[in-house]
């Protein structure tokens, strides 16, 4: 998928204002890494927004998963929200150990961004109307 094509598009929407916002300032997140990735000599920029991306996405599956609390595969879910902090501190310290590749970090997040809302999070909002919890 070419740069230029990720950005927010109603197709990605989980029903849900709140998230749907958050998933839209995620997706400028994303946007402000590409803006700074060929930056070589900006590591403070890149850090600062390693950092936001993390403190955003503490409260951004914060405010999802109290949505979804009570859906059977709850579980899951917060597990590969774990496993994705685990890999964004990853690329902290790679870019602290002058390790981090920007272009791989930058696809990842973009692949995993889309990925994620399109094919886990508006399942469990959809599964969640219909058993009528708090995803409506």
């Amino acid at each position: 998928m070419h740069e230029a094509e990720t950005i927010w598009k109603p197709e990605y929407s989980v029903g849900v204002d709140e998230i749907d916002a958050q998933h839209r300032y995620l997706f400028e997140l994303w946007q402000m890494l590409v803006s700074i990735r060929d930056q070589e000599g900006n590591r403070r920029s890149r850090r600062q927004a390693i950092l936001s991306l993390l403190d955003y996405i503490d409260l951004h599956f914060t405010t999802e998963e109290a949505y979804y609390r009570e859906h059977p595969r709850f579980a899951d879910h917060q597990r590969i929200h774990r496993e994705f902090v685990a890999r964004v501190q990853g690329f902290e310290r790679d870019l602290e150990n002058d390790r981090l590749d920007m272009h791989a970090m930058v696809d990842f997040l973009r692949d995993w961004l889309i990925d994620h809302i399109v094919h886990t999070d508006i399942r469990f909002f959809n599964d969640m109307r219909q058993i009528g919890a708090n995803g409506s």
